[in-house]
């Protein structure tokens, strides 16, 4: 990790990568996140090109930061607990693409999961039966399957574990317009 990054980060763990922009140009600036809740340091930062340097919907920043990067313009680092993560995968694009809301659960991840699982399998069958050719698509079936890691994690307890694989969802969703009968930036 570089140095600025450490900095920023006051060295705390990394507990999710996510790809919240499918742009492959390379990032000329770095966004800073606000401030980590629990802690020092930045809750996460965002590596953007020039046309995302403004910042990315549902990501207010504090401080851009001149920056060279070789991984992809959207990438994002992020210091947060599994909660807090777990929580901005709802408010960015879970509940969007759903209807689940986490308050409706009392903040009990597993049953969120379950519950946005369930939506997304009915939706996923309804499109098929529409379709008449009951076959998934690549995306789709990658969705439910770490959809799927995702509410098994969350039912051991595993919550890191959790939002991880909805980091990839989060991926797949952000990629897949037919899957987005809401826009996946919050409301």
């Amino acid at each position: 990790m570089s140095s600025l990054v450490q900095q920023l980060s006051a060295d705390r763990q990394l507990t999710a990568l996510r790809t919240v922009v499918q742009c492959k140009a390379k990032p000329t600036v770095l966004r800073e996140g606000p401030a980590a809740g629990d802690g020092p340091g930045t809750a996460w930062v965002a590596f953007l090109c020039p046309a995302h340097s403004e910042g990315l919907p549902g990501w207010p920043a504090t401080r851009t930061h001149a920056y060279q990067h070789k991984v992809s313009c959207g990438t994002v680092l992020d210091f947060r607990v599994a909660e807090q993560v777990l929580q901005s995968h709802a408010d960015l694009w879970l509940t969007a693409l759903t209807g689940v809301d986490p308050a409706a659960y009392g903040g009990v991840w597993s049953d969120v999961l379950d519950q946005a699982d369930r939506v997304l399998r009915e939706r996923l069958e309804q499109d098929a039966d529409e379709d008449g050719d009951g076959e998934d698509g690549d995306g789709e079936h990658s969705m439910l399957t770490m959809m799927w890691l995702a509410c098994r994690a969350a039912a051991e307890g595993d919550l890191m574990q959790a939002a991880s694989a909805l980091g990839y969802c989060e991926t797949i969703a952000e990629g897949m317009g037919p899957w987005r009968d809401a826009d996946l930036a919050p409301q």
